[in-house]
């Protein structure tokens, strides 16, 4: 063997790998094609991060939407808290008055007394049934007296009826009680109206009474014939009734020409001056009975002597007139004391003979 042609046996062993790493080397070269085709196709198919944030916004939505559903919900739900608050407390209020109107119903005439100054004098904010209910019972414990000539309800809570008269009553501005009386004509083509007698000063508890609506009825008896002698003197009966009751509810009544409890020595004054057609009228009627008298004693001066001891003193002026009337004992109003006098009529009803 040639030395040229001896081989070493390491050389020949590394000849014999060269074909495997030649295999190796491919290998890597289609695994790196691969790699390189695959990520083309990922960016032909779309940028990752575009496709994070797809998702991102559809999850925004979903909880946008559900917070705006829960926003409508509450919403709905504050409402209706509201509206149970609101029907509680119209319930509540429901509940009050209803309690106030029992209380009013239960109450004698210190009770009514109470609430009237409490509610009506001060103007508490009260429902309109409360109000009325009030009204009428307070005012109907003043027109008690009347239940002996059948007083009874009409179908106005403000109104009654006897069977001499009707009465009803008002409240006026100041929260004052007014009651008017309206009696029934005795020619029925005649047309009485209410005239407004007593006025009822809760807070003072005084009692006031209109004497000019007194004058008023003997005008429309004597002159224009509308009532009867005998109607006016059921009336003054039973208004007088009514004071009495005034007065023992703790009233203060002021002096009228209705007052038949008294004996009378007042003065009246009038307007206008009287006429000599009226004194002679007078004159005629006096010497006419025996116990009357008419006595001329001083200049502008006229005595007029009636029965029972009774006189009616005339002071003339130019333009106005005084009376001077004393029932000695005898206990009369004045609008008795003209009824049974009716020649004396002229004398406080101008334009009269």
């Amino acid at each position: 063997m040639t030395k040229e042609t001896q081989t070493n046996p390491e050389e020949s062993q590394l000849l014999e790998q060269e074909p495997t790493l030649e295999v190796q080397t491919e290998g890597a070269n289609e695994v790196e094609e691969n790699v390189s085709t695959n990520a083309t196709d990922l960016v032909n198919d779309g940028p990752l991060v575009e496709d994070s944030g797809n998702v991102g916004d559809d999850s925004f939505d979903s909880a946008k939407e559900e917070t705006d559903y829960e926003d409508d919900y509450y919403a709905v739900k504050a409402q209706d808290h509201q509206r149970i608050e609101s029907l509680i407390e119209q319930a509540e209020n429901e509940l009050a008055d209803l309690k106030l109107r029992k209380s009013i119903m239960e109450a004698d005439f210190s009770g009514l007394l109470a609430h009237y100054r409490q509610l009506i004098l001060t103007d508490q904010d009260i429902s309109v049934i409360a109000k009325k209910t009030l009204l009428e019972y307070y005012a109907y414990e003043f027109l008690k007296p009347l239940k002996t000539i059948h007083l009874t309800a009409t179908d106005n809570y403000d109104t009654w009826k006897t069977k001499h008269f009707n009465v009803r009553f008002r409240l006026t501005e100041t929260k004052e009680l007014e009651f008017s009386f309206k009696l029934n004509p005795v020619n029925s083509t005649y047309q009485s109206n209410y005239l407004t007698l007593l006025t009822i000063n809760s807070n003072s508890q005084s009692v006031v009474v209109n004497d000019e609506q007194i004058l008023h009825l003997i005008s429309q008896w004597h002159a224009e014939n509308i009532f009867s002698v005998n109607q006016l003197s059921l009336f003054n009966y039973d208004v007088n009734l009514v004071l009495a009751h005034l007065k023992e509810l703790g009233f203060t009544v002021s002096p009228s020409l209705i007052d038949n409890t008294q004996t009378l020595a007042v003065d009246m004054e009038t307007d206008f001056a009287v006429a000599a057609e009226v004194l002679d009228q007078i004159f005629i009627i006096t010497m006419e009975n025996q116990q009357y008298d008419f006595i001329t004693e001083n200049k502008g001066e006229i005595l007029v002597l009636l029965d029972k001891n009774q006189r009616l003193t005339i002071h003339l002026y130019t333009e106005s007139t005084l009376l001077t009337i004393d029932s000695d004992q005898w206990k009369r109003s004045l609008l008795d004391f003209f009824t049974s006098y009716p020649f004396l009529v002229p004398l406080v009803v101008e334009g009269e003979e």
